[in-house]
């Protein structure tokens, strides 16, 4: 049961909308092909980054803007 609570706790500790992406990759790759599954949690990840970075800016500009998040919102910072 420790191990449950400290797994929920990790996973809620990161940034809400990339669980739930996430979650979504889980589920929707149970119903397709490894192949189709990797496409797809692809797909997401790059439904993040545009969404964190949709001005334009750069990978790098991105990956400072999560770790500013991190520190001020407590995030560990986006997996995907």
């Amino acid at each position: 049961m420790r191990r449950a609570i400290d797994l929920a706790d990790t996973i809620g500790s990161n940034d809400p909308i990339m669980v739930r992406r996430y979650k979504r990759a889980i589920v929707e790759g149970t119903s397709i092909d490894f192949q189709k599954g990797l496409q797809r949690e692809r797909e997401l990840g790059l439904a993040h980054y545009l969404e964190v970075v949709g001005d334009g800016s750069t990978f790098e500009e991105a990956k400072d803007f999560i770790d500013d998040r991190k520190g001020s919102r407590g995030f560990m910072g986006s997996k995907l």
